[in-house]
């Protein structure tokens, strides 16, 4: 048996009743990963109705992993199980959902890591779109963006998009914590953007699902998302802390890499 290459991109899709999605999006990966690659899908309970759908693509010999989240239920539980279980050295998110342009695979690929150690494709910055109607889902994670970026000078005007590339260092420098909704998503970049990781932004078109549905807790998820609100803000516009006294703070051991800055 001819021995296949090693991965040099970890996929990553967190997955909750998603059967009539999940095909169409392994198809569109096929179709826009341009690299050797694993797939790893993450579901939380056996009786989701994502699973025999991706048992039958695995059978017919497609290569997907299964893997049950062991964190805690929830996407940021299963987002932190297939950073865990990522072997290549660059790890995309994607939703299985149909609503990230994967399309743009190829250019978030070019950034990460030769300019960047985040790629972040945006619904709000210039370019950018979000196609949905009018709503608090549209409006909170917009204004919240827009607000960190004033006050903080992070570089992405969409923090809170699950859709991105990371250097997989990035994700294995620091602990992660979130356990609710998908606030481990702005805990990696207000990490990131603390400790000085290079994050940059392409614009992106974000659609509204094409079956099934949405699941995501609002309310909860704007809670959640405060203390890492509060670690971007320890390097603001106006002050900024020691990125050394970050590091203590954050558990993370002293730069050894020249792409941060101190």
């Amino acid at each position: 048996m001819q021995k296949q290459p090693s991965p040099s991109l970890s996929v990553v899709i967190p997955v909750y009743n998603e059967a009539e999605n999940i095909g169409p999006t392994l198809d569109a990966l096929r179709a826009h990963v341009p690299v050797p690659h694993e797939i790893l899908v993450v579901y939380d309970r056996d009786d989701d109705t994502t699973v025999p759908v991706v048992q039958r693509l695995i059978a017919r010999g497609d290569s997907i992993r299964l893997v049950k989240n062991r964190v805690c239920r929830g996407p940021s539980g299963a987002l932190r199980t297939g950073f865990a279980e990522a072997r290549a050295a660059r790890v995309l998110v994607v939703m299985a959902d149909q609503c990230d342009d994967l399309s743009q695979i190829g250019q978030l690929l070019a950034l990460v890591p030769a300019q960047a150690d985040i790629a972040c494709p945006s619904r709000y910055c210039p370019g950018g779109a979000q196609l949905m109607g009018p709503s608090l889902k549209v409006f909170i994670p917009r204004f919240a963006g827009w607000l960190m970026r004033l006050l903080t000078g992070v570089a992405t005007h969409d923090p809170t998009n699950s859709f991105k590339l990371y250097n997989s260092e990035v994700l294995t420098t620091f602990p992660l914590r979130s356990t609710v909704s998908f606030s481990v998503t702005l805990e990696v970049v207000a990490k990131a953007h603390s400790l000085g990781y290079r994050i940059a932004e392409i614009p992106t078109t974000w659609r509204d699902r094409r079956a099934g549905q949405s699941n995501f807790p609002l309310a909860r998820s704007v809670v959640t998302y405060m203390p890492w609100f509060l670690v971007l803000l320890l390097r603001n516009r106006l002050f900024r802390l020691p990125r050394s006294w970050l590091r203590k703070w954050l558990g993370v051991p002293a730069p050894n890499v020249s792409s941060r800055t101190a």
